[in-house]
């Protein structure tokens, strides 16, 4: 590939005083340093239609004192000069100048590559797992001993809920209420009067054991209580827990 392009481009032809036919002769120039050039790189034949025409066959890298751009949204990639007599280097260079030299010496740049390596691995974590982020597992290993960042164990024993800025009990994020029992003790309930419970005026109805509190005649049913009393004793705590599975429930705060 020495010494291409074989045509020149003269960007002054044509000048406007040739003739037409020789407009011929330029279009052919151009085809052919054009072709030569690209073709450093890249498949490029004279027929134009091979199916890899176009497709890189190398990246030529031309040595340079600085790669960087210092152009925001923009970075760099290039052979760079990294000693007075060494040979040039891959060298990554970000928006800010700022370099990581990927060869050294004929190989890698194991230290670089473990950079750029923790770099991307901040960048996707940070992507994927934003601070915030509630983590849940069955598997007690803290998230940040692979991920990175600090996260804190979560929930303690809590169930979650979505919020609902609608309901005053689940309009704010972390918001808890709840309770794992409830209390209950021993009570009566009161009996409605009606001759269906009470039976004729002035008998007791079998069906139902009644303490009368207030007889009101044989013409009323009294008010009554039912001598049978309901609920737990002595105060004793209910469940009332949903079917349950466990896990671990990590939050990354940093």
């Amino acid at each position: 590939m020495a010494g291409l392009p074989t045509v020149g481009m003269d960007e002054t032809s044509p000048s406007g005083e040739d003739y037409i036919r020789e407009g011929d002769d330029r279009i052919r120039e151009y085809k052919t340093q054009n072709r030569e050039v690209l073709e450093v790189d890249h498949v490029y034949p004279e027929s134009g239609s091979d199916v890899d025409a176009g497709k890189h066959k190398q990246l030529s890298l031309i040595e340079q004192a600085d790669v960087g751009t210092g152009e925001s949204g923009k970075c760099a990639l290039g052979a760079q000069t990294v000693g007075e007599s060494d040979p040039p280097e891959l060298v990554f260079t970000d928006e800010e100048d700022q370099d990581v030299q990927i060869t050294d010496d004929g190989t890698l740049n194991a230290d670089a590559i473990e950079d750029i390596s923790a770099t991307a691995k901040t960048v996707l974590v940070d992507l994927f797992f934003p601070i915030g982020f509630i983590y849940v597992s069955t598997v007690s290993t803290n998230p940040g001993t692979y991920l990175g960042g600090t996260w804190t164990a979560f929930g303690a024993g809590k169930v979650l809920i979505s919020l609902n800025a609608a309901d005053g009990d689940f309009d704010t994020a972390e918001k808890t209420g709840g309770a794992k029992t409830v209390s209950s003790s021993n009570h009566t309930h009161n009996v409605p009067a009606t001759s269906a419970v009470w039976g004729t005026p002035g008998a007791c109805s079998a069906s139902r054991k009644l303490a009368v509190a207030d007889s009101g005649g044989d013409e009323a049913a009294p008010a009554a209580t039912s001598d049978a009393s309901t609920g737990a004793s002595g105060g004793e705590s209910l469940s009332i827990v949903q079917s349950y599975i466990v896990v671990y429930m990590w939050k990354r705060t940093a």
